[in-house]
């Protein structure tokens, strides 16, 4: 595989966080494109579904996806990393590298059970750390993507 063109490092890092069960994101090496396909674009090339069956919006998909299926030369790479993404995580070591012990306690509190996810953002609103929250997510998000792109000898552009 070559990697001729550099891929941009937002472009993958706004993947990860935009990532849903049925997508599929692929980075084309020669052109350092990224490219997202819904479950539905790859079965309908898989299974060569014929293109007038589909829209018009979602045919350049299924021509994409097509393309991806019968990349003999290496040019596609899965860059599908849902598996890799663990928000929850993220939101551990977020309040474990807090500063304050007090608000450390009330957002492991907003952690705990279902709905943790919505809690924690109300609770980093209403404490006023919510910029540092986000500062500290997209800088894991953006260090995921570096040493995957390492591991994958994928080149990035800042």
């Amino acid at each position: 595989m070559k990697n001729n063109k550099p891929v941009k490092l937002e472009d993958l890092s706004s993947e990860i966080e935009l990532q849903i069960d049925d997508t599929f994101t692929f980075i084309n090496t020669n052109t350092g494109e990224v490219i997202t396909l819904m479950r539905e674009e790859m079965r309908a090339a898989e299974d060569e579904e014929p293109l007038e069956k589909f829209p018009d919006w979602q045919r350049e998909n299924i021509e994409k996806a097509i393309g991806i299926i019968e990349d003999d030369d290496g040019v596609y790479v899965d860059f599908t990393l849902r598996n890799n993404f663990n928000e929850y995580e993220i939101m551990e070591e977020f309040i474990v590298s807090h500063q304050d012990q007090k608000n450390r306690g009330v957002l492991y509190n907003a952690i705990q059970g279902r709905g943790a996810f919505r809690r924690f953002k109300d609770k980093i609103i209403e404490l006023g750390v919510d910029k540092q929250w986000y500062t500290y997510k997209e800088s894991k998000i953006r260090q995921l993507v570096i040493e995957w792109c390492k591991e994958h000898n994928i080149t990035i552009q800042d």
